[in-house]
């Protein structure tokens, strides 16, 4: 579900608006995202390849965060079709040991990094998939750093 969330936020595009940002669109599928929260974010994603189908996929993310990262826990809850599919907490990082770069970026400092992933490892319907993704800074869930609401189109099943 990881590469799923990697997947869905990490492609081309930047913004500051909180408009709905079409990022990738092919004959396969079709990935759009907005802020869903009202704070305006220096923050891009880019995949390639830009497909469902050819990996591995690199994903580049640019952000400059507005609050420090030591601990970062992520809430994500998607949808397929209007159905809810899942929810899932993940704390990426911790304050020690952390697996990724960005674990331990001040506020105001930049993030620039790039992922390589592959093996999707669910079969993607066709249909409309929506995910919203929350980032927090604390373990009480009360500071915000980001919240992304992204929509995935499928055009035909993988």
């Amino acid at each position: 579900m990881f590469q799923l969330v990697f997947f869905t936020l990490f492609t081309s595009g930047l913004t500051e608006s909180q408009g709905k940002e079409i990022i990738c669109n092919n004959s396969d599928i079709e990935l759009s995202y907005s802020f869903c929260d009202s704070v305006a974010h220096r923050f891009s994603f880019r995949l390639l390849p830009c497909s469902i189908n050819e990996q591995p996929w690199f994903a580049t993310i640019f952000w400059i965060p507005r609050s420090d990262i030591v601990f970062l826990r992520y809430l994500l809850s998607s949808w397929y079709n209007g159905a809810k599919l899942l929810d899932i907490k993940k704390d990426v990082c911790s304050g020690f040991d952390d697996d990724y770069s960005f674990c331990g970026s001040l506020k105001g400092e930049t993030i620039n990094t790039t992922v390589r992933f592959s093996g999707l490892k669910i079969t993607l319907k066709e249909g409309i998939y929506t995910i919203v993704l929350r980032g927090f800074s604390d373990h009480s869930e009360e500071n915000l750093l980001m919240c992304v609401n992204s929509t995935l189109t499928i055009k035909r099943e993988t």
